[in-house]
């Protein structure tokens, strides 16, 4: 029997080169972060995550994107980035 108060869990960390999209495992995410799992760089220091749509039946995925110190340019190396999420 699941909790109706503690979600379920999921998470990695995952060497990612500019972006990469992981599935999460979970039908429905509640909360989710990521970040860098290793020193940032000029050319890798910004992490962002963008949660996917829900597909019907299926799992939610989420897209991790890597960028330089400028915020802008994609990363060039690869990079260790942790990801978690909070869901059902």
């Amino acid at each position: 029997m699941k909790s109706t108060h503690i979600p379920e869990y999921a998470g990695d960390i995952v060497e990612v080169t500019g972006s990469l999209i992981i599935d999460t495992g979970l039908r429905e995410v509640q909360s989710f972060s990521a970040t860098l799992a290793t020193q940032s760089t000029a050319t890798d220091a910004i992490v962002d995550a963008v949660l996917g749509d829900i597909e019907p039946g299926g799992t939610q995925k989420m897209t991790l994107e890597v960028f330089a110190v400028d915020g802008v340019t994609p990363g060039v190396t690869a990079v260790k980035v942790a990801w978690m999420a909070l869901g059902k």
